[in-house]
């Protein structure tokens, strides 16, 4: 018998969960045994916080208010998030099918639900290190010794966890629609399309503005209505959170469309 063979990991459980612990596993290490996180990090880095950087280098204290730099960070974050992450997404599902790489997968002891879930977690998972966590690190050291705001650590923290889900959201429709198409052009035009036209929307519909994920993360109305995420920084009572609510459930049924349509499919 050769090494290959002895040093193989039988696939144990059966049902929806059979292959989820071996795909996750090669998923995550994807993210984390190889340079990709750190390289994302980086990424992240220069889209999100660069522009803070730079401002607290050469711009005098007493010319940067706190609600302009937590408005700056909050607004690229809400921008770059979701177009970054339909990007990263937009190959994930409909890559793997045009290349047989699913259809292989598939052939071995693994659900069709496992194959997405193990996606969605991984991914999610990679996303919360390198963008989330990362950038709200720096973005939190940039203000507190750079700029000497006093933050408050748990409004930060739930403000990160307001941009997760705003960024879970587009990770979850991008998702979906890989599952949908065969092409990544709808994948990521569609997504990216519906990040900004919501706000267009809001000019013509003021009322959406309680509902639209948009107000997750970006101001509406031309900065009238901070985000939740923004007053969330500020310790600023926030007015309602039906934005959150819708967001998360549309999330689930994002996922549970992708998981209904991929068990249709032919491979």
């Amino acid at each position: 018998m050769s090494i290959g063979n002895n040093s193989m990991v039988p696939v144990l459980g059966s049902g929806w969960s059979r292959g989820l612990n071996n795909v996750l596993r090669g998923e995550l290490k994807g993210w984390f045994s190889t340079r990709r996180w750190w390289v994302q990090i980086i990424i992240w880095a220069a889209c999100v916080n660069l522009i803070l950087f730079i401002m607290a280098l050469t711009t005098p204290k007493d010319q940067i208010s706190m609600d302009t730099t937590l408005m700056l960070f909050n607004i690229f974050m809400g921008i770059a998030g979701p177009i970054g992450v339909s990007i990263r997404m937009q190959t994930v599902v409909v890559g793997e099918k045009r290349s047989g790489t699913a259809a292989w997968v598939l052939s071995k002891p693994v659900s069709r639900i496992a194959f997405i879930l193990a996606k969605l977690i991984a991914n999610s998972t990679g996303i919360v290190v390198t963008m989330i966590l990362a950038q709200g690190l720096i973005a939190y050291l940039i203000s507190t010794f750079m700029l000497g705001f006093s933050l408050s650590i748990f409004g930060f923290l739930a403000a990160l966890g307001v941009h997760f889900v705003n960024i879970l959201f587009y990770l979850a429709l991008t998702l979906m629609l890989g599952t949908l198409f065969e092409n990544t052009g709808p994948v990521i035009g569609i997504s990216i399309a519906f990040l900004f036209v919501q706000n267009l929307s809001l000019s013509f519909f003021p009322a959406l503005v309680r509902y639209v994920p948009w107000t997750l993360a970006m101001p509406a109305n031309e900065a009238t209505n901070p985000s939740i995420s923004m007053n969330l920084m500020a310790r600023i009572p926030v007015p309602s959170f039906t934005p959150l609510y819708v967001a998360l459930i549309a999330i689930a049924v994002f996922v549970g469309l992708a998981l209904w349509i991929f068990q249709k499919q032919e491979f």
